[in-house]
């Protein structure tokens, strides 16, 4: 069965996910999202993360660095890496992934394969992520797997656990012989990046209520001019500019899902008054709430 994600997982104050991707006999799950004018939040988890594009086009947040994933293209995240997905307006994103727990591969932590490899991997600071294209010849052999890994997991195959199992092995194998020295590397950014976790923690928890500049640099513990700072070179936008999106994707999520009235929806998601947030809503999304509503 092919699982879509709702791209909504709820997350912890620290914004761990804290769902359970898998179960615990078997630590590995596929989701099959769909991008078109919408978006996965800032987030992050404790399992290594291997997805692809499979139609489409799809922006990529990873830390302080943005870029774009082509059709055909891929990416691993390693845990506990802040990041998020962007859709385009005009064009649907394919974006079929995995997430599997590391034990899946190591099985306990007195094995060769943790001490050896998952150990330096998902310990490294400087491995946030890996963009797999099909032009590198090694590259190409992690898509091909995870491709095998995720027609595996829909299909389940009697004795697809092994299969899932070896790919995956494969993967990591593939990753620590092409990216040992960049494992070893420094990142000089893991200051920046704790602090904007403990910031968007900040207004993910509170964006019911009104927020001020203050309060969010008080969550990561800096001034004001640093917290602004930090927003800017890290997620390249403002501490408000992301209280407003995140609010109004919180209104979309109200206006989807629920029966709830405008007012009530306006109030749950921290805006002033009715008239504000019909007029930030239509700045945003270019049209009214109540059309918006009627449109899904």
């Amino acid at each position: 069965m092919l699982m879509e994600s709702n791209l909504n997982f709820p997350v912890d104050t620290n914004r761990r996910e804290i769902t359970k991707h898998g179960s615990d006999k078997f630590p590995c799950i596929h989701y099959l999202d769909r991008y078109h004018n919408n978006s996965y939040p800032w987030h992050w988890h404790d399992e290594l993360e291997l997805g692809y594009v499979k139609q489409g086009n799809i922006i990529v947040c990873i830390n302080d660095i943005q870029f774009v994933l082509h059709e055909g293209e891929g990416i691993f995240v390693n845990t506990r890496v802040l990041h998020a997905y962007l859709g385009y307006e005009d064009t649907e994103c394919l974006f079929p992934n995995v997430l599997f727990r590391a034990s899946l591969v190591y099985g306990t932590k007195e094995s060769i394969f943790w001490e050896k490899y998952l150990s330096p991997l998902m310990e490294s600071v400087s491995l946030s992520y890996i963009i797999l294209k099909s032009e590198n010849s090694w590259q190409k052999k992690v898509l091909h797997a995870v491709e095998t890994i995720f027609e595996s997991l829909i299909k389940k195959n009697y004795g697809y656990e092994f299969m899932v199992r070896a790919n995956l092995s494969e993967v990591i194998a593939l990753i620590f012989q092409n990216c040992s020295e960049q494992m070893a590397q420094k990142n000089q950014n893991k200051t920046e990046i704790n602090r904007i976790r403990k910031m968007l923690s900040y207004i993910q928890e509170n964006y019911m209520k009104p927020i001020q500049i203050q309060d969010i640099a008080d969550a990561a513990s800096i001034s004001k001019r640093e917290c602004l700072r930090c927003f800017q070179r890290v997620i390249k936008t403002s501490p408000k500019q992301y209280i407003i999106d995140f609010r109004i994707r919180k209104a979309k999520e109200l206006l989807s899902e629920t029966n709830m009235q405008l007012l009530e929806i306006c109030e749950a998601c921290g805006f002033q008054d009715q008239s504000y947030f019909t007029k930030i809503f239509r700045k945003v999304t270019g049209v009214t709430p109540r059309k918006w509503r009627k449109s899904k």
